[in-house]
């Protein structure tokens, strides 16, 4: 039954490119015929000076939150040319469940939320509740939502940001994406800077599956009249949406 409510479903998916994308595999095993166009690739900092100081003092911070599975992983590079062993007594975070999985991989113990995984659902864990006197380090991409960090020092915390990488859109990908959505069947954005990106869409009808109801709110003022929220940005979450949506598709 879920096989059959994606076959030949025409799904585009536009993040940026990852290695082994479970979310991808899940689709295909579905029978849905994928287009995968990423649209953004995400780039190093070139500047590395203000990084390689704030890894130096990495043993001054009470806690460390990583913002994306992208942040854990250049972190823990920059990390283990370092500190061979991390700072003892320093308490870790992950927005997510793949975030975490990263960190706990290297051999850190992390903590993240197990419901609503983002930023909203760590605000609401009881260690970052009151934070008076904490230090705190907070890694990310550049330019990214200031939520997290705004929120934390109104709870006490001293915050630094280190921010490892930007996301770039790659300028061809774009336009075929954007030309692609004319012939699909539903679109998958897993972040509201890919929306913003893909812009307001040709065909309104077209259905959007979001991770959050922050990003549907943002592919509704984009002029998407069809909006899909997964439970979270996992690709078990986002797959489960797209089946439960053309699931219900078939019956009207």
């Amino acid at each position: 039954m879920a096989a059959s409510s994606l076959a030949n479903r025409r799904i585009l998916v536009v993040r940026p490119l990852r290695e082994q994308d479970a979310f991808l595999q899940l689709l295909e095993e579905s029978g849905a015929a994928v287009t995968y166009t990423p649209i953004m690739h995400i780039e190093p900092i070139a500047e590395t000076q203000p990084i390689e100081s704030l890894i130096l003092e990495f043993a001054q911070f009470d806690m460390a939150v990583f913002i994306s599975a992208n942040a854990a992983e250049i972190a823990l590079q920059w990390l283990d040319e370092y500190w061979p062993m991390l700072p003892a007594g320093l308490e870790l975070f992950a927005v997510g469940q793949q975030t975490a999985q990263i960190l706990t991989q290297y051999g850190c113990q992390v903590t993240c939320p197990q419901t609503q995984q983002n930023t909203e659902g760590l605000l609401q864990l009881s260690q970052l509740n009151s934070l008076a006197g904490k230090s705190l380090v907070i890694f990310r991409g550049g330019g990214g939502r200031q939520t997290l960090g705004d929120t934390l020092q109104q709870r006490g915390a001293k915050v630094t940001y280190c921010e490892l990488y930007n996301r770039v859109i790659k300028p061809d990908n774009l336009l075929l994406a954007q030309r692609q959505a004319d012939d699909a069947d539903c679109l998958i954005a897993h972040s509201g800077e890919l929306l913003r990106a893909m812009a307001e869409p040709a065909d309104a009808s077209l259905p959007v599956v979001v991770p959050s109801e922050r990003v549907a709110d943002m592919a509704r003022q984009l002029g998407y009249q069809t909006t899909v929220v997964a439970d979270n940005a996992l690709p078990e979450s986002m797959h489960r949406a797209v089946l439960e949506y053309f699931k219900a598709a078939e019956k009207t």
